[in-house]
C-alpha cells in the first residue's frame, strides 16, 4: 500500500488548464456585471463542407465580371456570446442572376451563432451579378465574417476592458453600405 501512495505521489501531473487570458477577463466581467453564473459561455465550432455547385451556377473564377456587392448589411452580434469578444464564419452562397442573395450556408464558425449572424445578414445583401458572355449568371461566392463584441474589448496593455461609449445594449446596429 505504502509503495502505490508513494508511486502516485511520484507521478508526473498533469498542469490544470489555465483559460486564454481574454476568456479569464470575460469570466470576471460577466461575475462583476451581477452574472448568475461563474461558467464560461462555451463557443460551438461549425465545420461544414461546402455544398456541391448546383447546375448553371458559375464558379467565381469561371465568370467574366465577378459579382460586385451594392448593398452590405453588417450582422448583428449574438448577444449570448457577449462574453466572447472576437468570433468569425464563412458563408458560401449564390448570388442569382437578378442580384438577390440565395442558397446561403455556413462552411466554418467560431460558433454555430455567429454562422447564424452571418447568413441572415448575408441574405439582405444585393449584388450587381457575374457576368459571362456580357449575360448575367449565378454565381457561387464565399465571404468571411469578423465579429467583434460590441459589449467591451480587450485593451492593449490588457488592464481591464472598456465598455464602447454609444454601443447598443442588444448587440451591434445593423449597418447599411449603398454603393452606386
Amino acid at each position: 500500500m505504502r509503495a502505490q501512495m508513494g508511486a502516485a505521489a511520484q507521478a508526473p501531473q498533469r498542469p490544470i488548464p489555465v483559460p486564454h487570458p481574454w476568456k479569464r477577463l470575460s469570466l470576471a466581467l460577466l461575475a462583476a456585471a451581477g452574472g448568475c453564473s461563474t461558467e464560461f459561455i462555451g463557443e460551438n465550432p461549425v465545420e461544414n463542407p461546402v455544398p456541391p455547385l448546383k447546375a448553371g451556377v458559375y464558379r467565381v473564377d469561371a465568370v467574366d465580371v465577378r459579382p460586385v456587392a451594392t448593398r452590405e448589411v453588417e450582422p448583428d452580434y449574438p448577444p449570448a456570446l457577449g462574453s466572447i469578444l472576437t468570433g468569425s464564419a464563412v458563408v458560401v452562397f449564390t448570388v442569382r442572376a437578378d442580384g438577390k442573395v440565395a442558397d446561403a450556408a455556413v462552411v466554418e464558425a467560431a460558433d454555430v451563432l455567429f454562422g447564424e449572424a452571418a447568413t441572415a445578414a448575408i441574405r439582405k445583401w444585393r449584388f450587381r451579378p457575374a457576368l459571362v458572355k456580357g449575360e448575367p449568371v449565378d454565381c457561387r461566392m464565399t465571404i468571411p465574417f469578423v465579429f467583434t463584441s460590441p459589449y467591451g474589448r480587450l485593451p492593449q496593455d490588457g488592464s481591464a476592458a472598456e465598455l464602447p461609449n454609444g454601443s447598443p445594449p442588444g448587440g451591434s446596429s445593423q449597418t447599411t453600405i449603398e454603393r452606386r
